[in-house]
């Protein structure tokens, strides 16, 4: 999955940097996460290879902000990337290294505490995805099979986000036991 597929995708309709951020603050951190500092210069690719254009609009809070469409080149880049075999380069999980390497430690109460805190990140993470799917239950009737293909698609991410928390939980529980029971 690259940042630039990701951007047009999020080009529906004209956005600023700044709402593209907000978007990835509010539901794309789930399973993508990406910094102004990446995102601004990404936009000025995608326009400087026609796949989007910039317009200015008034702003209520100060400058004239940019707003970043998708051209019919960016349209079709973005359809041959969803047409593509799955993305499913390995994901690069820091806890993982850090796991790896646990036995040049010797405190095994380290690997430990290390499991507990992981257990409370994935615990608050299922509980935040959770709190989203309970809203969109109570307020969209449609939730989750007839809901329009757009948001039924988006929908998808955050059932596979809530499994894998659950199942990130059920590894730091088992992990736990294993680790305790080498203490004992």
């Amino acid at each position: 999955m690259s940042l630039p597929h990701i951007l047009l995708g999020m080009m529906n309709q004209p956005v600023s940097g700044y709402d593209i951020k907000q978007e990835f603050d509010h539901s794309l951190k789930h399973f993508w996460f990406a910094e102004l500092s990446q995102i601004y210069p990404a936009l000025k690719k995608l326009v400087r290879e026609g796949l989007a254009e910039v317009h200015s609009a008034a702003s209520e809070k100060g400058p004239d902000k940019k707003l970043y469409s998708r051209t019919l080149k960016g349209s079709e880049a973005l359809s041959a990337w969803l047409k593509s075999e799955p993305a499913t380069a390995p994901v690069r999980h820091g806890f993982m290294g850090q796991l790896f390497f646990m036995g040049n430690r010797e405190d095994p109460h380290v690997a430990l505490a290390f499991f507990q805190d992981l257990l409370a990140h994935f615990s608050a993470r299922r509980k935040a995805l959770e709190a989203v799917e309970a809203n969109w239950k109570a307020n969209d009737p449609s939730y989750p099979d007839k809901l329009p293909d757009e948001p039924f698609y988006m929908q998808m991410t955050l059932d596979i986000g809530l499994n894998l928390q659950k199942t990130y939980e059920d590894w730091c529980i088992r992990s736990i036991a294993r680790i305790e029971a080498r203490l004992n």
